[in-house]
């Protein structure tokens, strides 16, 4: 019985770490994976890596090739909107928990994460602001402390996966519609800032329907 826990608790742990690769960027999309250097990282045999990619090609997050391979997977334009709906959904509850339920410190921490940046931005500024977007909207979801919606986006990787192509808008607009949401934050506005984020990510599936609709 304990060989069986243990065993369990391998493919959950090698599992969760390759996903976390992928959320991190750390696996570039299109690239193929390799499986001898996963069970060298992690001190496996195969069978677990191989367990956890299977999950991962059912999650989406990869393709897997006959006689080739398991790649890392591009979301499609259509799939690319469908994550920023679900997004939109999920960090406005995020955001409201957050209001509630954060710390000053916390709020803080939040309210001066865009603090280094204005326009306008050159390549290496905009590299550094899509690090600290993604950072920001994170740790919305950890301070909201509802650890459920920690695993629902962790599990689907819904915002690693949206910054595949980069910002889907202008870093101009970004940066003003992340100023709403943070002055609303530093007021414990649950309503406004609820509104400001939905109308944020929103805005960016918005973005990417009008690019679907030039394609057709």
């Amino acid at each position: 019985m304990s060989n069986k826990i243990e065993n369990k608790a391998l493919r959950q742990y090698v599992y969760e770490h390759i996903r976390d690769l992928l959320n991190n960027g750390d696996l570039p999309v299109g690239e193929k994976i390799n499986k001898i250097e996963l069970c060298n990282q992690f001190n496996v045999s195969q069978t677990p890596v191989n367990d956890a990619l299977n999950k991962l090609v059912g999650e989406g997050y990869l393709d897997e090739i006959p006689r080739k391979g398991y790649f890392v997977r591009e979301v499609n334009l259509e799939e690319l909107a469908l994550l920023f709906e679900i997004r939109a959904g999920i960090e406005g509850i995020a955001i409201r928990l957050c209001c509630e339920r954060a710390t000053d410190a916390e709020l803080q921490e939040l309210i001066h994460t865009f603090d280094e940046f204005d326009e306008p931005f050159d390549e290496e500024k905009l590299r550094m602001f899509l690090k600290s977007d993604k950072r920001f909207h994170r740790l919305l979801i950890k301070y909201s402390r509802n650890p459920k919606l920690q695993e629902i986006l962790d599990s689907r990787g819904f915002i690693s996966r949206t910054y595949e192509r980069g910002l889907m808008k202008s870093q101009e607009q970004s940066l003003n519609e992340h100023k709403v949401i943070i002055t609303a934050l530093a007021n414990r506005d649950k309503d406004t800032a609820t509104s400001a984020i939905v109308n944020h990510l929103l805005s960016s599936r918005d973005y990417i329907m009008s690019q679907i609709l030039k394609t057709k």
